[in-house]
């Protein structure tokens, strides 16, 4: 393919997935104007005469963007602080982005990250000096003191400095709470987070403190005052109840145990949005944890940083027995994830999603990358639409919940998941027909990002150092 670097295309030669029907157009023509998608139609145009790039796609099909519903974008992938880690953590968030991007993921949510971090990460790449995909930002999340995540107690302030900030919030009253969703708002949340875990899943499990009735009110009084939706966090049923009960608009994880009809089509009648990030919750699978592991160890230099790839293959070591590191200081690793009970519970985690889609709720795509120490970007998000698609879906429901899907539960739908003029250009290519085998997505040919190609060409010198790194 000849792809220069301008903003305005006329692409061709094309299949084309437009994410919302289930065939494939074929002799479709997609004009792309200053970031937009001008027109899509199959009748001759004058457009590339008139100062638009003709581009070839040689017979590949064109999809959207992929959506991906929940990434930690700012996680460093480290979990020891050193003179060295502090130095890789700003190139690895940068590459985070650009393996997003690499893997044909146009837009993420981040459902918990450092809000400097992020601020700083999502302007590099709307004034595309970064390479990456566009950032829903949630900003820290919301916990409750001593509670969940209970492997990353309050940081000290000396590490959240040299982190330059804190993923978690903790709260220990309903003002806190109420200062909190506004604080997160100020530093330009679009999401609030919050954590309602009442059962820990590390090692040696125990009950864990929770938010209060009043404190639960204050959150989401907050968040309708300032007009912004919440994402929940839960592990267990009655964490489920709880966020149904405090209005949230989506469901971050499957729950660990089952989730009864009744409260499945309540689920659905409340129009809530379960993000199960399945993969995140395989972890008790041996074959999954030898796949992680075969991936870093040969292919670790295209997602990590030297410092923070040399300190995931040191944990893999610990990662072959059926304890997991995690990071949170020496508390952490005496108490790691239980990987026997994940192992027990996740078919439970796969029933309920079942459940939820035959009581006509919603299922998003939510990879959970960044999250764990092994949650690489990219690989988490292919091996959960491999799990939806185990599941039941077709390969048309799975990716069309990738994208057209993704963008209703953000309220994007009228600016990206689908090809359709007046749309945002975030677009891919990959040689194949993805609604016959998913696997097609393992070969992205091309992306373009608000109608900027950023891969596809290699004869662009900001592109090719990305192509260097990421082949």
């Amino acid at each position: 393919m000849k792809i220069s670097f301008d903003a305005r295309y006329v692409l061709h030669n094309l299949q084309l997935f437009d994410g919302e029907t289930d065939t494939l157009h074929r002799g479709a023509r997609i004009v792309v104007d200053r970031g937009r998608i001008l027109a899509v139609d199959a009748s001759p145009d004058p457009f590339w005469q008139a100062g638009f790039t003709l581009v070839d796609l040689q017979g590949m099909t064109v999809l959207p963007g992929l959506i991906d519903c929940h990434v930690h974008i700012t996680s460093p992938f480290m979990t020891r602080i050193t003179s060295r880690s502090i130095a890789s953590m700003e190139p690895q968030i940068c590459r985070n982005a650009r393996v997003c991007v690499e893997a044909g993921i146009t837009t993420v949510r981040d459902a918990g990250g450092i809000p400097r971090r992020l601020e700083g990460l999502a302007a590099a790449i709307r004034s595309f000096d970064l390479m990456g995909p566009r950032i829903i930002r949630s900003n820290a999340a919301i916990a409750p003191s001593g509670g969940y995540p209970d492997r990353f107690p309050a940081p000290k302030r000396l590490f959240t400095s040299l982190l330059g900030g804190s993923p978690v919030t903790r709260v220990a009253s309903a003002r806190q709470a109420d200062s909190a969703v506004t604080e997160q708002v100020r530093m330009g949340a679009d999401w609030i987070k919050v954590c309602l875990q009442h059962r820990s899943t590390l090692s040696g499990g125990g009950v864990l403190p929770v938010f209060d009735a009043e404190t639960v009110r204050s959150i989401t009084r907050a968040a309708r005052r300032c007009a912004k939706p919440v994402c929940c966090h839960v592990a267990w049923l009655d964490d489920l109840r709880c966020a149904m009960s405090m209005g949230v608009r989506t469901v971050e994880h499957s729950p660990l145990e089952p989730i009864p009809d009744e409260t499945a089509m309540e689920f659905a009648s409340r129009d809530l949005v379960l993000n199960p990030t399945l993969t995140c919750l395989d972890l008790g699978s041996e074959s999954l944890r030898e796949h992680i592991r075969e991936i870093v160890l040969g292919q670790g230099e295209t997602y990590l940083e030297p410092e923070p790839l040399r300190q995931v293959r040191s944990s893999l070591d610990q990662f072959q027995t059926p304890r997991l590191p995690l990071p949170g200081g020496r508390a952490g690793r005496d108490r790691p994830m239980d990987l026997d009970l994940y192992a027990r519970a996740y078919p439970h985690a796969l029933s309920n999603v079942v459940r939820v889609l035959h009581a006509g709720g919603t299922v998003g795509v939510a990879s959970g990358a960044g999250g764990l120490p092994f949650a690489l970007f990219g690989v988490f998000y292919r091996e959960e639409l491999r799990r939806l698609r185990h599941l039941g879906l077709s390969p048309f429901q799975v990716l069309s919940a990738a994208t057209a899907g993704n963008a209703r539960i953000l309220g994007m739908h009228d600016r990206i998941g689908a090809v359709r003029p007046g749309m945002e250009a975030d677009l891919i290519a990959v040689p194949g027909n993805p609604l016959e085998d998913l696997d097609a997505l393992a070969a992205i040919s091309m992306v373009m990002v608000r109608g900027r190609i950023v891969k596809g060409d290699p004869r662009h010198p900001h592109l090719m150092s990305i192509l260097t790194s990421f082949p």
